[in-house]
Order: C-alpha cells, then structure tokens, then sequence
C-alpha cells in the first residue's frame, strides 16, 4: 500500500513502547537520573498484531467494500495492538515532536507578520515570497531532522507527502496561506502520521492485493478518509487559544490531538 518504503513489518516480540522513545525528558536530559538504570521493558505479546491484521486481510480480500472490516481492524490495532489510546500516542515516538514544531510554525504563520517571526524563530532568510511548498520543504530538516530510528522515517515520509499531495501549496505563497490553510496542513501531516503507522503496524505483512491498481488506492485511501475525519473531529474537540505558543504547549495541544483521534478510531468497532 503507498508508495513510501516500508521495514518489514512489527514483530509480536517488539517492546509495546520501546525504551528509546521515553528516554529524554522536555528537557532533553537522559533518564530520571545521570547514573539511573534503566529496567528492560518487556517484550510485547507476540499476538497483539494478529488479530488486526486478519481483520484487515478480510477487508483487502473482499476489495474494501465491507467498510466495517476496515473500521474493525483499526479499532482492534488501537485497543489490542497498541493498549490504547495513551500508549498509541506514546508510540508515535519522533512524530510527536515534529508535530509540536509544525504547529508551532504554522500558528506564526496564521498571524499577520508570521512569516518574519517563523525567519527569526528558525535563524533562516530570504522566505519571503516564497511558494507555501518551496518555504515547507525549505524548513524540512527543522520540523522532521534526517536520520535516526524508524520513527523518524516515517515522520518524514508523511510531511513530504503532504507537500507532494496539497496542490494548494504550489499555488499560494506562504504569506497567502490562511489561518484555515495552517489548520488543514495541520490535520493532513497528523493523519499521515498515523497512516503510516498503521500501514508498518498491520497493513504491512499482507500479501493478498488487489491486482487492480486503482482498487488498491481505492482501498488506501478508504482507511486514510477515517482517519482525516477523525483528526478532524479531534481538533475540533481540543481548546486551542490564541496565546503566545511555547515548545511545552504546543506539545501539549499536539499530544491531545493525536490521543483524542485514537480514541475516536478504537470506538469505530462494532
């Protein structure tokens, strides 16, 4: 599914939370403690995938038609897989951080002279007049830095779809781009996120395609729709003010949001 590259898949025995993303604290230090150890966590159950991912064969199999299917076997990923929508969150790992600073530009943006506090807040020149695509790939290695654990990867790979894919950021200069603009580049980066990591978590390993490449999209972009209308509603669920953003609210807000949206994708079981 897609056309990002894909690792091979999550293995049942992969920690539900691996060590390294609660490693740093907000204020980048190691740990709790300089000299603490830090316990091993546990391997996950080796089974937390499976259910999901049957779930989610029958709905390829019978070519995404039975949307409860689908609905079904993200839910069960949300509430089995990954223990919830605390946990899910926690999961995102390097996401979560680039999401905070994305929102944290783009509330600059939506405010009249945005863009000279972004060139500042950022040390970077010359933005002005620039295409909304050529200031957000130009910001790139800010919002999602290069290298790192697979997390992070996929970070990237979901903010450059968005640029790739929001043909209104080839058309508006970033001086142009509304408050409501900000908003939608928002909730497509978040919905990217979670896309990717349901389709490394469960979608995967499944081998049973469509042979219609039409079909496949159809069927992607089905599973990419709940998830847009559920960070959707999230946002509209989370109070965010008008308020000089800081690093902390911004995560705070961010981490609220994508809890809110699992929380409404495991209650699409039946």
């Amino acid at each position: 599914m897609g056309t990002s590259t894909r690792n091979k898949g999550q293995s049942g025995h992969t920690p539900l939370v691996p060590s390294w993303l609660e490693e740093s604290g907000d204020d980048g230090r190691e740990g709790q403690n300089a000299g603490e150890i830090k316990a091993i966590p546990p391997d996950g159950d080796i089974n937390r995938f499976t259910g999901p991912r049957g779930t989610f064969t029958k709905y390829i199999s019978g070519g995404g038609r039975d949307g409860s299917s689908m609905r079904n076997s993200v839910s069960q990923y949300v509430s089995r897989s990954l223990g919830g929508s605390s946990r899910a969150t926690t999961r995102l790992g390097s996401a979560r951080n680039s999401t905070a600073r994305l929102y944290n530009v783009l509330n600059s943006l939506s405010r009249n002279g945005g863009i000279n506090e972004v060139a500042h807040q950022l040390s970077i020149n010359n933005l002005e007049g620039l295409s909304a695509s050529s200031f957000f790939t130009k910001i790139a290695s800010f919002v999602c830095p290069d290298g790192g654990p697979n997390d992070e990867g996929m970070a990237r790979s979901a903010y450059f779809d968005v640029i790739a894919e929001n043909q209104m950021l080839y058309e508006k200069k970033i001086e142009e781009l509304t408050a409501q603009d900000c908003m939608s580049i928002l909730q497509k980066y978040m919905s990217k996120v979670i896309m990717e990591h349901i389709k490394n978590d469960i979608a995967n390993k499944i081998i049973i395609l469509p042979n219609d490449i039409n079909e496949i999209s159809r069927i992607e972009g089905s599973v990419e729709q709940l998830i847009q209308q559920s960070v959707a509603d999230a946002c509209a669920e989370v109070q965010q003010n008008n308020l000089q953003m800081t690093n902390t609210k911004a995560e705070q807000i961010t981490d609220s949001i994508y809890k809110k949206t699992y929380e409404i994708l495991e209650g699409q079981g039946e």
